[in-house]
């Protein structure tokens, strides 16, 4: 028997993301939370870690190593102590004392941080994992480790070797795709492609169909210059690129309207559809974090397994103070188990807890 076919709940990995950060603490949380019920969870970092952050904010549940042979010959546990994952050899320690300092992140921090990632990879490819949710780690960090020197969207996409990956953010009927991801502002104008924005335009529309079990999403592509260039006055990308890329993608049966200023196209003034398509980063995100920071679900498209994610960042100021909010953790769990399992993608319910402050420094 598979490790995938032991139980109905579809098994789930989260990895703890920057050590330093407020990753280790908002998934325990989540990890502890009554949707621990809906899943078979397993935790992807350094185990000394866990139990240490455990300790800090209160926790009593026990947290129990496990090894990969025996994720591979029995499957994620359905119930017990929490199981984690070492993504270092069995015995070895990974992280220093300081390493593990909460709010100082650190080379070998980043670098534990990137191998709980692969070794998430390989356990979807193995089939003991049908998803994975990922807490926020430092692309400045990763960089001065020399592991990579982009985000985890594109990192899942070549560590699985999937052709084209696409970055959505999404809370309850409002959901955004970025054409591009993590570039400087400047590049941007130059990364948009006609067949990028076409393949963008065509994965939105199939994951709304798939996932979200709308037969004829309706698409709304943004423009990239103010008035969505007013004919070229403001710039020729919507004329050369976006404006092509919506007429192919109408040839091809999808539902997509535009270019449309962006500065109307996310308010009441803009059209009702099923999800959005944006040019750059902070066009899309801006009017995901303004709905509802704390229930946000960033969602990889395009990877052989489901993908989520918080949208906040390591927010290190608040790492280790134990008011590090949880709900977009949370919230990103459920929605991997609910796109894990097939069930109904209805808008979540509220996961914020009494107390806590978001955690906001960064995103994605």
């Amino acid at each position: 028997m598979s490790p995938r076919s032991t139980t109905r709940l579809p098994a789930l990995a989260i990895s703890l993301g920057d050590p330093a950060g407020v990753g280790p603490e908002v998934s325990l949380r989540a990890a502890l939370s009554p949707l621990r019920r809906r899943c078979r969870l397993l935790l992807i970092g350094d185990p000394e870690l866990a139990r240490e952050r455990a300790r800090g904010i209160g926790i009593t549940e026990p947290i129990e190593s496990v090894t990969l042979e025996e994720l591979l010959r029995a499957g994620v546990p359905r119930s017990g102590a929490l199981p984690i994952l070492s993504p270092g050899r069995p015995g070895t320690k990974l992280l220093s004392a300081s390493d593990r300092r909460p709010g100082r992140p650190s080379r070998g921090g980043a670098k534990v941080a990137y191998e709980s990632v692969r070794a998430a990879v390989h356990l979807a490819r193995d089939g003991v994992i049908a998803g994975l949710c990922t807490a926020p780690v430092s692309k400045e960090w990763f960089a001065r480790a020399g592991v990579a020197r982009t985000g985890h969207t594109e990192i899942l996409g070549a560590l699985s070797g999937a052709e084209d990956v696409r970055m959505m953010m999404a809370v309850d009927d409002l959901r955004v795709v970025l054409a591009t991801i993590h570039l400087a502002l400047k590049s941007v104008p130059r990364a948009l492609t006609v067949d990028g924005v076409v393949r963008t335009i065509e994965m939105t529309a199939e994951h709304m169909r798939t996932a979200w079990r709308i037969a004829r999403p309706r698409i709304a592509v943004a423009a990239l210059n103010p008035h969505a260039g007013e004919g070229g006055v403001y710039g020729d990308e919507e004329e050369r690129v976006i404006e092509p890329a919506i007429r192919r993608a109408r040839r091809k049966g999808i539902d997509a309207l535009g270019p449309l200023p962006a500065d109307t196209l996310f308010s009441a003034l803009g059209p009702k559809v099923d999800a959005y398509v944006a040019m750059y980063h902070d066009q899309g995100l801006i009017p995901v974090k303004q709905r509802d920071v704390h229930r946000a679900v960033n969602v990889t498209l395009g990877l052989p397994f489901v993908r989520t994610s918080p949208d906040h960042g390591t927010a290190y100021a608040l790492a280790g103070t134990g008011r590090a909010d949880p709900g977009s953790m949370c919230a990103a769990l459920e929605l991997a188990i609910r796109l894990a399992s097939g069930a109904s993608l209805a808008p979540a319910k509220r996961t914020r807890q009494r107390g806590t402050r978001p955690a906001r420094q960064g995103s994605s």
